[in-house]
C-alpha cells in the first residue's frame, strides 16, 4: 500500500516526520541557536510540508472533521490542518529540547487533580502506571525524569511501552538515541512482553518507579487484539495490551496527558493534567475482562475531552476509525 492509503495500519507508515536528514538538521538547529529562533523557522518549515503533503493534510483534515461533528460544529470552528501540522512541528522541538536537558519542571502548569497525589506517593517511594497518548508531548515525562527535573525530590525509574521496531517509529527513536542515549533505555516494545516482565514491571512500581504506556495506538504485531469503543461519536480501535497489562500489574493507574497551552509559541508551556484511574483490579478473575474494558473506557473518555479542549495537539496522522477487520 501508498502513504496515501487511509486503509493501512499506522505502524506501516512512515512518520510524517521521518526523513533521517530532517531530524539530524532538527537536532543541530536545537543544539546551536536560541529556543524562540529554532521555533520562528518551525513557523515556514511547516507551511512548506502543509503545501507539499498530501497525506498530512487530508489525515489532520479526517480527524478535525470527526472532531467539529462530535462536538456539534463547536470545536475546531474551522477546519485547519495547517494549525496542527504547526503543532506537530514544535512538538517535534519540544521533544528534542526535553531529552537535551533544555526543559524544566518550569514549563509545566499543574492543575488542581491527581498530580499532588502522584508526586506525594513518588516522594514516599510508591510508584504507579501511567497510561498517556498520542495527544500533547507524551515524551516530556521521560525526559523530564531523566535530568531529575520532575519536582520530585527522589530520584525514579521511568520505563516505557511502546513500539520500538515498527516503521513510523524507527527513524524518530534512532534520532533520539543520538539526542540522548538515555532515551532509549528501559524501553519495553509490547510485543516483547511476558509473564517475565510483567513481574519485573511489577517489581519496579513496587520500588517507586513508574511505568508509562501509550493506549491510542493498537500494536503493530497483535492488531488484531483490540478494544472496540467509539471515539469521538464514531468506532474506533484500542490496544488491549495495555488495559490487560493494568489488570495484571494491579497497580495505581493514572491518565497522563502534558499539552501546550497555546497550539504554537515562542515560549512554550505545558498543562499537565494527571487523574486517577477510577477502575481496578481488586476482583475475583470472573470480572477481570469486564473491568479491562471498563478501564478502556475510562481512558477514551479523558482523551476525548482533551481532544475537545486541545484540538489542535492531536499526532496520529492516520486514518483512526479505520477497522482491522474491515
Amino acid at each position: 500500500m501508498d502513504a496515501e492509503n487511509a486503509t493501512e495500519h499506522w505502524a506501516d507508515k512512515e512518520e510524517i516526520v521521518s526523513s533521517d536528514r530532517a531530524l539530524k538538521f532538527t537536532l543541530k538547529l536545537i543544539q546551536k541557536l536560541p529556543a524562540f529562533i529554532v521555533y520562528l523557522i518551525v513557523y515556514p518549515v511547516s507551511f512548506f510540508y502543509f503545501l507539499i503533503s498530501k497525506r498530512a493534510r487530508k489525515e489532520a483534515r479526517l480527524y478535525q472533521k470527526q472532531l467539529k461533528s462530535f462536538t456539534g460544529g463547536k470545536v475546531p470552528l474551522i477546519v485547519r490542518p495547517y494549525r496542527q501540522i504547526l503543532s506537530f512541528s514544535m512538538c517535534i522541538v519540544e521533544k528534542f529540547e526535553g531529552w537535551l536537558g533544555k526543559m524544566d519542571y518550569s514549563s509545566l502548569i499543574c492543575g488542581d487533580d491527581d498530580l499532588n497525589k502522584l508526586c506525594a506517593d513518588l516522594e514516599n517511594g510508591k510508584g504507579a502506571l501511567l497510561i498517556g497518548s498520542h495527544l500533547g508531548n507524551i515524551e516530556l515525562l521521560r525526559s523530564l525524569s531523566s535530568y531529575n527535573k520532575t519536582g520530585v525530590d527522589r530520584k525514579f525509574s521511568v520505563t516505557a511501552i511502546m513500539e520500538v521496531n515498527a516503521k513510523a517509529a524507527l527513524q524518530f527513536n534512532k534520532a533520539l538515541r543520538e539526542v540522548n542515549p538515555g532515551a532509549y533505555f528501559n524501553l519495553i516494545d509490547p510485543g516483547d512482553i511476558g509473564p517475565d516482565t510483567i513481574c519485573e514491571l511489577s517489581e519496579q512500581i513496587e520500588n517507586g518507579g513508574l511505568v508509562v504506556c501509550a493506549a491510542d495506538r493498537t500494536s503493530a504485531r497483535t492488531r488484531s487484539r483490540c478494544i472496540r469503543t467509539d471515539f469521538l461519536g464514531k468506532p474506533a480501535d484500542f490496544p488491549y495490551g495495555v488495559f490487560l497489562i493494568a489488570a495484571l500489574l494491579n497497580a495505581p493507574t493514572y491518565f497522563m496527558f502534558a499539552l501546550r497551552t497555546r497550539t504554537a509559541s515562542l515560549f512554550p508551556r505545558y498543562n499537565m493534567f494527571v487523574e486517577r484511574a477510577k477502575t481496578d483490579f481488586n476482583c475475583p478473575r470472573s470480572e477481570r475482562e469486564e473491568r479491562i474494558r471498563a478501564l478502556c473506557r475510562e481512558f477514551v473518555d479523558k482523551l476525548e475531552k482533551y481532544c475537545v479542549m486541545f484540538p489542535f495537539q492531536w499526532y496520529n496522522f492516520f486514518d483512526f476509525w479505520f477497522l482491522q477487520d474491515q
